[in-house]
C-alpha cells in the first residue's frame, strides 16, 4: 500500500510539473489565430500551406537541439546559468544555432520549392528563400535570447530545464515564427513587388557572409564541428519528413478552409505533442549522459519509465481539453454543444495516439543514438519534432474526418 501511495505521489508530482511547463502550449492558440491568415495568403501564394508547417517544424528542430544541449550542459557543469562570465560553450552554442538556422532556412527554401513544383503549384525559389531565411534569422535572434533567459532562471531556481523549457519555447517559437512569417510575406509581397530580389537577396548575401566568417573563425572548436557534423544530416532528413506535413496540410486545405477552428488549434496541438515528446526525450538523454540509466529495453519495464510516461500523457490530455475550449471561445461565441464535444474528443484522441507513437520513437532514438556513441541532443529532438508534426497533423485531420 505504501508503495502504491509512493507511486501515485511521484506520478501526481511529475504530472503537475509537466503541466506547469506545458500550459504555455496554450499560447499556440495566438499563433493559430494569426494562422487563419493562411486562407487569405493562399489567394496570392499557392505554396503557403506547404512552407508554413515546414517552418514551424524546422524551428522546433532547432529549438530542440538548443534546449537539449542547454539542459545537458548545465547538468554536466560545462555551462553556467548566466549571461556574464560564462564558459566558451555559451558562445559556441549561439554560433552553432546560427549556423543551423541558416542551413535550415536554405533547406526549407529548396524543399518547399521542390514539393510545390511536384504538386503543380506555381512558386518562386528566390521569394521562398528570402522569406524563409529572413524569418529564421529574426526568429533565431529573438528565440535565443528568450530561451537562455528562461533556462538560466529555471536552473537557478533548482528547476529541471528538461521538463519546462522546450514546452514553453515551443509555444513561444510558434508565435514568433507565425508573426514573423506573415509580416515578412506582406513586406516582400512577392505576388506584387520584387522586394524579395532588391531587399531579400542583399540580406541573404549578408547573412551568408557572416555565417561563413563564423564558421572559419571557430573551425577549430570541436564542439561546433562535431555538433554540425552530426546535426546537419539529421536536419536534412527531418526537412524531408516535414515536407510530408506540408503536403498533408495542402491536400486537406479544403477541409481546413471550411473549418477555421482546425487552423486556430493547429500550432497548439503540434506544440503539445512535440512538448510531450521532448520532455520524455530530454529527461531520458540527460539520464543517459549522467549514467543514471542504461540504453536497455528493461528500463521500459520499470516505474522510473512508466510513471513519467503516464504523467506526460495525462498532461497532454488536460492541455488538449483546454485548447479545445479556448479555441472555440477565440473563433466563435455561437458554440453548438454537439460539435464542441465531438471536437474535444478529436483533440484528446489525437493527442493519445500521436504521443503514444512519438513516445516509442523518442525512446528508440535516444537508446540507438547513445549506443552508437552519438550525441542524442543532436539527433533525438530534431527527428522527434519533425516526425511528431507529421504524425499529429495526419492524426488530427483523419480523426476529424472520422468523428465530425
Amino acid at each position: 500500500m505504501t508503495s502504491n501511495r509512493s507511486q501515485f505521489s511521484r506520478y501526481s508530482t511529475f504530472t503537475l510539473s509537466v503541466l506547469m511547463g506545458m500550459i504555455f502550449n496554450v499560447g499556440g492558440l495566438f499563433a493559430g489565430r494569426a494562422a487563419v491568415l493562411l486562407n487569405d495568403l493562399y489567394e496570392y501564394i499557392g505554396w503557403v500551406f506547404i512552407i508554413y508547417p515546414l517552418m514551424l517544424t524546422v524551428r522546433g528542430d532547432i529549438n530542440g537541439i538548443l534546449t537539449g544541449k542547454l539542459g545537458s550542459e548545465l547538468h554536466l557543469g560545462s555551462l553556467k546559468p548566466s549571461f556574464r562570465k560564462n564558459t566558451d560553450r555559451f558562445q559556441h552554442l549561439i554560433i552553432l544555432i546560427v549556423i543551423i538556422s541558416v542551413y535550415d532556412s536554405i533547406l526549407v527554401g529548396i524543399v518547399a520549392t521542390l514539393v510545390s513544383t511536384f504538386m503543380g503549384i506555381q512558386c518562386n525559389f528566390f521569394a521562398i528563400l528570402a522569406i524563409s531565411m529572413t524569418t529564421f534569422i529574426i526568429g533565431a535572434m529573438i528565440s535565443l535570447t528568450i530561451t537562455f533567459t528562461i533556462t538560466f532562471w529555471i536552473f537557478r531556481k533548482n528547476g529541471d530545464p528538461d521538463v519546462y523549457v522546450y514546452p514553453i519555447m515551443s509555444s513561444v517559437n510558434d508565435i514568433i515564427v507565425t508573426l514573423a512569417f506573415f509580416s515578412i510575406c506582406f513586406l516582400y509581397r512577392p505576388w506584387k513587388t520584387n522586394l524579395h530580389y532588391y531587399l531579400g537577396l542583399p540580406l541573404i548575401g549578408l547573412i551568408l557572409g557572416v555565417t561563413t566568417f563564423l564558421i572559419i573563425k571557430h573551425r577549430k572548436s570541436n564542439f561546433i564541428r562535431e555538433s554540425v557534423k552530426q546535426a546537419l544530416p539529421t536536419l536534412t532528413f527531418t526537412n524531408i519528413i516535414a515536407a510530408g506535413t506540408g503536403s498533408v496540410l495542402t491536400l486537406f486545405r479544403g477541409i481546413i478552409q471550411a473549418s477555421p477552428i482546425l487552423l486556430v488549434v493547429y500550432p497548439a496541438v503540434l506544440s503539445t505533442v512535440g512538448g510531450q515528446g521532448s520532455v520524455l526525450a530530454n529527461t531520458t538523454t540527460t539520464k543517459l549522459h549522467l549514467g543514471n540509466i542504461k540504453p536497455n529495453v528493461k528500463y521500459l519495464k520499470t516505474d522510473e519509465f512508466y510513471i513519467p510516461f503516464a504523467g506526460i500523457m495525462s498532461s497532454g490530455v488536460i492541455i488538449s481539453a483546454i485548447v479545445s475550449i479556448l479555441g472555440f471561445l477565440m473563433i466563435t461565441s455561437d458554440v453548438q454543444a454537439d460539435f464542441f464535444f465531438k471536437f474535444l474528443l478529436v483533440l484528446i484522441i489525437t493527442n493519445i495516439i500521436a504521443f503514444s507513437l512519438v513516445g516509442i520513437l523518442a525512446m528508440t532514438s535516444a537508446f540507438l543514438t547513445y549506443r552508437f556513441r552519438l550525441d542524442p541532443d543532436n539527433h533525438v529532438i530534431p527527428i522527434l519534432s519533425s516526425t511528431a508534426d507529421l504524425i499529429t497533423t495526419t492524426s488530427l485531420v483523419l480523426i476529424f474526418l472520422l468523428i465530425i
